[in-house]
């Protein structure tokens, strides 16, 4: 009598396994394998088409609203401090204004002290990324930017403080500085001026003076 054989286990339908192979790209610097081929995860709308019907899995392109978000930010609340005070130069009273403290509190965080609350933090860090695109931007007068209540009568310190501020927001103050730079340099302020001279001395207007 031949000894009986336990029945084997079920296996889950192919398409479980298709979905859990899923998986979303969110532009990162790492490449697919395994169809004979390396595909870069940059350019995936230009290959998915042609891999999605010879693999097992699903391919999905995934963006984010704020490409800043992409990079994992390991920056202290003083660090982000420090940045925002090195680009952006706001006074501590606006700062404390911004974040909802008082001027203390300010100092004690860039002295790394104490550390911000959560939702003061989303703040800091929000007027950092402000400064990281002003600097990359080379926006020059930035404090004046800053103040500028170009938005329905609201400033980027304003939205900052409302917890409303955009990625657009932060690209229109940027052409806004340039556009102002831009009508500085055309009104001739910017232009060196002649360089000084003495025609000015007389004997008449500085008695004493050893003008012949």
């Amino acid at each position: 009598m031949s000894p009986i054989t336990p029945p084997l286990p079920r296996l889950a339908p192919p398409t479980t396994a298709i979905a859990a192979a899923a998986f979303v790209l969110l532009g990162s610097p790492l490449a697919l394998n395994g169809t004979g081929s390396i595909f870069e995860t940059a350019r995936a709308c230009d290959w998915r088409s042609l891999v999605q019907p010879r693999v097992s899995f699903v391919v999905t392109i995934g963006t984010t609203e704020d490409q800043q978000e992409r990079r994992l930010d390991l920056r202290s609340p003083s660090d982000h401090l420090a940045n925002i005070r090195q680009t952006l130069s706001p006074a501590i009273v606006d700062l404390a204004t911004v974040f909802g403290v008082s001027r203390q509190a300010i100092y004690k965080w860039m002295g790394g002290e104490s550390t911000p609350e959560p939702d003061k933090f989303a703040r800091i860090r929000t007027l950092s990324r402000v400064a990281d695109a002003f600097r990359e931007a080379e926006v020059t007068r930035a404090a004046h930017i800053l103040k500028i209540k170009e938005f329905d009568g609201a400033s980027l310190m304003d939205l900052v403080a409302a917890d409303a501020l955009l990625p657009w927001h932060i690209e229109a103050s940027i052409a806004e500085a340039r556009a102002m730079n831009a009508a500085y340099e055309r009104s001739g302020l910017a232009k060196t001026k002649a360089p000084p001279s003495e025609d000015w001395r007389t004997e008449l207007s500085i008695p004493g003076s050893g003008e012949r």
